[in-house]
C-alpha cells in the first residue's frame, strides 16, 4: 500500500494547481462592456463612496425640509364641462356629413380634444386676461397677463369621456377664481367662433336657391321625356309592357289553334278551303265550298274513338293556355305539352284522311249528334281569322312599344338619379338654412351641446406639486449621489482597485495583495529623483520600522511571497545558481523598493544560501545606501570571485548600479549585459533586483528576460487597466515568467467582498 502524502506533498500540490491557475490564459473582458459589471462592483462603488452618498443624501434632505417650509403657496379652483356632442355650424359640413356617413365619424375623444385645444388656445388667454386686467395677475403688459394665465392652467379628461375637467393655479386665491371664471365664461363664445362661419346665413341661402332651381330643370325634363313614352312610371310600364307582351302572344297562339282546327273541320265536311289567311270582309268570296267526297263511312267504333280524340285534344290545348300563362313557349313543359297535342293531331288526321265524314258526323264537342250546318261553320271560320289577325296587330304593336322603351329607358333612369341626388342635396340645404337661421339668434350662454357640470369652485390649497418637489429633492440626493458612484466606480475609472480587477480585465490572478498602509512604518529616505528608498533608515527616528524589521507590517507578505516563490521554482525545476528575481513597477513610489527589500530580507533568513539585494535605480550622483549602518557596495565588486564583501546582515548582502560615468539608464543596461556571466558565476543562491520604473526609457524591458521570476507591482486605484495590459504583454512576449502584485490595494466595505472572485 502506498503511503499517504504528507503535508509538505498536499502544500505543494495546491500550489501547483494554483500557479498552474495563474499561468493559464483568461478571457479578458471588455472594459466597457455591461457583461463584467455584477452586484459586487456595484456594491464596491457604494462602499467605496459611502461618505458622498451620506453627505449628498443630508444635502437633499435638508433643502428638501427648506423647500417644505418656504415653497409659496397656491390656490386652485375647479370647474368641469361637458361636451354632448359637436355642432359644426360653417360651410363645410357637407364634408362633415359625408364623412360621418362613410363611417368616419368624429370620436368622442377627438371631440373632446378639439374643445381642449380651444380652451388652452392663446387668444383665449389674452381676452381673460384683458377682461381680469394685467395688474391683477401682477403683469405689466397684457401679453405677460396671458402667459401667466397659460402657465397655471391646467386640462384633464378621461378616455371615453365628454367631461373636461379645468383647473387654475394662483398665489391669490381671489385671483384664481376670477381668472377661472372668465375663462369658462369666454370659451362658450370662442366655441361659436370657431365652429360658427363669418356670413353662413347668407351663403346657404344661395345655395339653397341655386340647387333648387337645378332640380325645378331636372323635373321639367323628366316630364317631358315620360310624356313622350307614354308613362307615369318607368319600372311599372316596363313591367306591364312585358305581361302586356306575354299574353298577346298567348291569345296569338291560341287564335292559331282555333283557327287551323276549324279549317280541318270544314275539310272534313267536305268544304273546300282556299288558304288559312283570309282577309277581313272576304269570308265569302274566299269562303269554303262543298266538294264530294268518295271515301267510304267511318263506322261506330271509329266514330267513338275520334270523338274521344277531339275531347282529349281539347282539354289538352286548354292546359296548355294555363301554362302558357305561367312559363315560357321555350319552357320544358310548355314543349312537352305541345308534343302531345301534335301526337293527338296527327291521329286525329289519319283518322280524318281515312274516313272524311268523321268531323261531320261528330260535330263540336258537347253538342248534340245532330249534322253541322257548313255555312254556320264557315262563318265561324272567319270570324277565327279576324281574331287572329286582331291578336297580331296587337302584339306588332307591343313590340314596338319595347323597342321604343329600350331607346327612352337610360335617358329616364339618368334623370331620376340626377332628381334623387338635387332632391337630397336640396334637404341638406333646407336643413342648413334652418341651422344657420337659428344660429344668429343664438346666445352663447344657451349653446345646446355644451354645459358646466360645476362652475369654478372656491379655492383650495394646492399642495400636490410642493410635496412632489420635497419628495424629488429628499430622492434627489441619494440618487446623485449613487449615481456619481456608480458611473465614477463603473464606467470613468480605468484604473486597477482589487484584486479581481486584475483578473478580470487582465487576465491573469495576481501571486499577492499587499492592502494600503497608512501608518508610519516605513522608515525611508526621498532620493534625488523623488523615489523613496526603503533601504535607508532613520536612524535618529525609534518609531518608524524598515522593511526588513519583525514589526513592519510588510513582513507576513513578504513571507508568503517568498514561500510562493521557492514553491514556484520547484515545481518548475529552477534548481541553478543564482536565481534572479527582478521586482518593478510601472511608477515612483509603486512599493517595488519595500517589497524587494522585504523579499530578500525573508529569504535571508531561510538559511538556504546567501541572498544579494541589488538597488538598480541609483544614479552617479547618489550616495551608497546604508543597511544597519553597513554600506553597501557596486554590483561589480559584489561579483567578483576573490572579492570580500561585508554582509548586511545574515546571509544578506547589499549592492548597487552606478558609476560616476553617464546616465543611470545607460550604464545599468550595459553593465547588467556585461556582469552576466560574473552573475551566473557567483556564489550567490539568490539575486534580488530592485529595477526602474517600466517607462520608455527604463532599461528593465531588457533585464526582464534574463530573469527567471519578475515581479510587476501594481499600485492600486493608480496603474491604468491599459497600462499593465500593454506592459505585461510586452513581458510575457519576451519571457513568460511574470507574476503581478496588486499592492496598495484599498478596503472600503467587508472582508467578503474583497474576497470575491
Amino acid at each position: 500500500m502506498s503511503e499517504p502524502p504528507t503535508h509538505t506533498q498536499t502544500l505543494v500540490k495546491k500550489e501547483n494547481f494554483t500557479l498552474s491557475k495563474m499561468r493559464a490564459p483568461r478571457p479578458v473582458v471588455h472594459e466597457s462592456g455591461m457583461a463584467s459589471v455584477n452586484i459586487n462592483d456595484i456594491l464596491f462603488a457604494l462602499f467605496k463612496h459611502k461618505k458622498k452618498i451620506l453627505l449628498g443624501t443630508i444635502a437633499g434632505l435638508v433643502v428638501a425640509v427648506a423647500v417644505f417650509f418656504f415653497y409659496p403657496p397656491s390656490y386652485e379652483s375647479d370647474a368641469k364641462l361637458m361636451v354632448r356632442y359637436l355642432v359644426e355650424r360653417s360651410t363645410v359640413d357637407s364634408m362633415e356629413d359625408t364623412r360621418r356617413s362613410s363611417g368616419f365619424a368624429p370620436t368622442t375623444d377627438s371631440v373632446i380634444g378639439s374643445e381642449m385645444e380651444i380652451l388652452s388656445s392663446w387668444d383665449l388667454a389674452v381676452q381673460t386676461a384683458d377682461a381680469v386686467g394685467p395688474k391683477r395677475l401682477g403683469a405689466s403688459t397684457k401679453e405677460a397677463a396671458a402667459s401667466t394665465i397659460s402657465s397655471g392652467l391646467s386640462l384633464t379628461t378621461k378616455r371615453n369621456s365628454n367631461i373636461i375637467f379645468v383647473a387654475y393655479q394662483n398665489r391669490n386665491p381671489e385671483v384664481a377664481l376670477l381668472v377661472l371664471n372668465e375663462l369658462v365664461n369666454r370659451y362658450f363664445n370662442k366655441h361659436l367662433e370657431v365652429h360658427r362661419s363669418a356670413g353662413a346665413f347668407d351663403f346657404v341661402t344661395q345655395q339653397t336657391d341655386r340647387v333648387r332651381a337645378r332640380l325645378n330643370q331636372t323635373e321639367d325634363a323628366l316630364k317631358d321625356i315620360k310624356g313622350k313614352a307614354g308613362i307615369v312610371s318607368l319600372a311599372d310600364a316596363t313591367k306591364d309592357l312585358s305581361n302586356d307582351a306575354s299574353k298577346s302572344e298567348e291569345q296569338l297562339h291560341s287564335a292559331e289553334t282555333e283557327l287551323a282546327e276549324q279549317q280541318a273541320r270544314l275539310r272534313q265536311m267536305g268544304w273546300s278551303v282556299p288558304g288559312t289567311d283570309v282577309a277581313p270582309g272576304n269570308a265569302k268570296a274566299a269562303g269554303p265550298g262543298p266538294v264530294a267526297s268518295s271515301k267510304q263511312e267511318a263506322p261506330a267504333e271509329v266514330v267513338r274513338q275520334y270523338e274521344a280524340i277531339v275531347t282529349g285534344l281539347q282539354k289538352l290545348r286548354q292546359t296548355q293556355l294555363e301554362l302558357l300563362a305561367k312559363y315560357k313557349p321555350q319552357s320544358k313543359i310548355a314543349k312537352a305539352k305541345q308534343a302531345q297535342i301534335d301526337e293527338i293531331e296527327s291521329q286525329s288526321r289519319d283518322l280524318v284522311e281515312k274516313y272524311p265524314d268523321l268531323p261531320a258526323r261528330v260535330g263540336p264537342i258537347g253538342s248534340s249528334k245532330k249534322q253541322l250546318d257548313p255555312a254556320s261553320e264557315a262563318a265561324h271560320l272567319v270570324g277565327l281569322q279576324a281574331k287572329r289577325e286582331a291578336m297580331a296587330a296587337r302584339f306588332q304593336d307591343v313590340k314596338e312599344r319595347i323597342q321604343q322603351f329600350s331607346q327612352l329607358g337610360p335617358q329616364i333612369e339618368d334623370l331620376e338619379r340626377q332628381k334623387k341626388l338635387e332632391e337630397d342635396n336640396y334637404k341638406y340645404f333646407e336643413a342648413t338654412l334652418e341651422k344657420t337661421r337659428v344660429d344668429e339668434a343664438l346666445d352663447p350662454s344657451k349653446i345646446p351641446n355644451i354645459s358646466a357640470v360645476q362652475r369654478p369652485s372656491p379655492p383650495i390649497l394646492v399642495t400636490a406639486t410642493r410635496n412632489k418637489v420635497v419628495l424629488g429633492l429628499a430622492v434627489g440626493g441619494l440618487a446623485l449621489a449613487v449615481a456619481f458612484a456608480l458611473l465614477k466606480e463603473l464606467f470613468l475609472t480605468r484604473t486597477v482597485r482589487r484584486p479581481v480587477e486584475v483578473e478580470r480585465f487582465v487576465g491573469i490572478s495576481p501571486l499577492l495583495s499587499i492592502p494600503y498602509n497608512s501608518g508610519p512604518h516605513l522608515a525611508s529616505a526621498s532620493t534625488g529623483n523623488g523615489k523613496v528608498d526603503a533601504i535607508v533608515p532613520k536612524a535618529t527616528s525609534r518609531v518608524n520600522l524598515a522593511p526588513w524589521d519583525a514589526g513592519h507590517f510588510i513582513r507576513p507578505y513578504s513571507e508568503a511571497l517568498r514561500d510562493r516563490l521557492d514553491l514556484y521554482f520547484e515545481l518548475n525545476h529552477l534548481t541553478h545558481r543564482p536565481k534572479l528575481v527582478g521586482v518593478a513597477g510601472f511608477s515612483e513610489a509603486v512599493g517595488t523598493s519595500t517589497i524587494a527589500t522585504g523579499l530578500a530580507a525573508a529569504l535571508s533568513e531561510t538559511n538556504n544560501g546567501k541572498v544579494l539585494l541589488v538597488d538598480v535605480n541609483q544614479g552617479p550622483d547618489q550616495v551608497h545606501p546604508f543597511f544597519k549602518g553597513k554600506p553597501a557596495c557596486s554590483l561589480n565588486v559584489a561579483l567578483k570571485p576573490n572579492g570580500t564583501i561585508d554582509a548586511a546582515g545574515d546571509n544578506l548582502y547589499l549592492a548597487t548600479v552606478g558609476s560616476a560615468n553617464g546616465s543611470a539608464a545607460q550604464l545599468c543596461l550595459k553593465k547588467f549585459f556585461d556582469l552576466m556571466p560574473n552573475l551566473k558565476a557567483s556564489d550567490f543562491d539568490y539575486i534580488i533586483f530592485d529595477m526602474p520604473p517600466l517607462e520608455q526609457t527604463s532599461p528593465t524591458w531588457g533585464m526582464a528576460a534574463f530573469m527567471d521570476k519578475v515581479l510587476l507591482v501594481v499600485e492600486a486605484e493608480k496603474n491604468p487597466r491599459d497600462v499593465l495590459k500593454r506592459g505585461l504583454r510586452r513581458l510575457v512576449t519576451e519571457r513568460d515568467n511574470v507574476s503581478v502584485i496588486l499592492n496598495k490595494a484599498r478596503s472600503y466595505g467587508p472582508k467578503w467582498l474583497e474576497l470575491e472572485g
